[in-house]
């Protein structure tokens, strides 16, 4: 019987206690810099006509920028969400008439740093940094 109240506080304590980060250190502005697909090793570093970044406000709200400007979201981009743990779920999107939108409704956060924010989609990791 101690063996086995044992096992179960060992087994117990080794669970995740928190979510990846601290909550704060996401309601920032971050700017994609690199992806890959999950059977990948190879990352694709993002170039693009401007310097894009998006902000996770507290509020639940997604705020897109270009070169420091708002802009709209892009079709098919989400517009709000919440977190709970290392989860992040995308709850509103920004639909357009003229294009098909798979959307993505949870993400995984597998790392969150003051730099770095690196998010799963299940099948692309996206790895973004702080923005400047």
């Amino acid at each position: 019987m101690f063996f086995i109240l044992l096992t179960t506080i060992i087994l117990g304590s080794c669970q995740k206690d928190g979510p990846v980060g601290p909550p704060d250190l996401l309601y920032k502005r971050w700017h994609l810099t690199q992806t890959r697909t999950l059977d990948s090793n190879v990352w694709q570093s993002t170039d693009t006509d401007a310097y894009y970044t998006v902000e996770y406000q507290s509020d639940g709200t997604l705020v897109y920028q270009r070169n420091s400007v708002m802009t709209q979201a892009n079709c098919c981009a989400p517009t709000t969400f919440n977190r709970q743990r290392e989860t992040i779920n995308y709850r509103e999107w920004k639909f357009c008439s003229n294009a098909y939108c798979a959307t993505t409704k949870l993400v995984t956060i597998n790392q969150l740093t003051e730099t770095v924010l690196e998010l799963n989609d299940g099948y692309r990791i996206s790895q973004y940094e702080a923005a400047r």
